[in-house]
């Protein structure tokens, strides 16, 4: 089974734990990301995959605004070069899909992902399925 699905959400990279004096937490950005997610994940009506699944993800990264008209041009659809880590944004967006497509992100076996600036903020999901018996691709 294929699923694919836009989410209108702004991508975040997944962040590290803050620990303080009275209490451990996420910084904002992280948490609102997760609340939104959340909340539009609790929208869809999906099958839980309990298969191994392949998954492909577009990280759409909004241009910022301070940048120049000019450059604007330039860069959208383009590779993203910002400053964080793509393998956070992979985490951010497999934590909040847990028990939505697939019972745990521990059976994705094979991630393609993509850092793409834009002039909207999205993430493209593409999920499919895997049987026991299929080939695998080794580059």
């Amino acid at each position: 089974m294929i699923c694919t699905q836009r989410f209108e959400i702004n991508p975040v990279p997944a962040s590290r734990p803050r620990v303080s004096r009275w209490s451990t937490y996420y910084p904002k950005k992280y948490t609102k990301f997760k609340q939104d997610m959340e909340a539009l994940t609790s929208e869809l009506d999906t099958t839980l995959s309990e298969k191994l699944v392949r998954v492909e993800i577009d990280f759409m990264i909004k241009i910022p605004v301070s940048w120049s008209k000019k450059k604007k041009q330039e860069l959208n659809n383009t590779y993203c070069s910002n400053n964080s880590d793509i393998d956070n944004y992979i985490k951010a967006i497999l934590d909040s899909l847990n028990g939505v497509f697939f019972i745990d992100d521990r059976q994705v076996v094979e991630i393609f992902a993509r850092k793409i600036y834009s002039n909207e903020g999205y993430i493209l999901y593409k999920q499919k399925e895997l049987e026991q018996n299929d080939e695998v691709r080794i580059m």
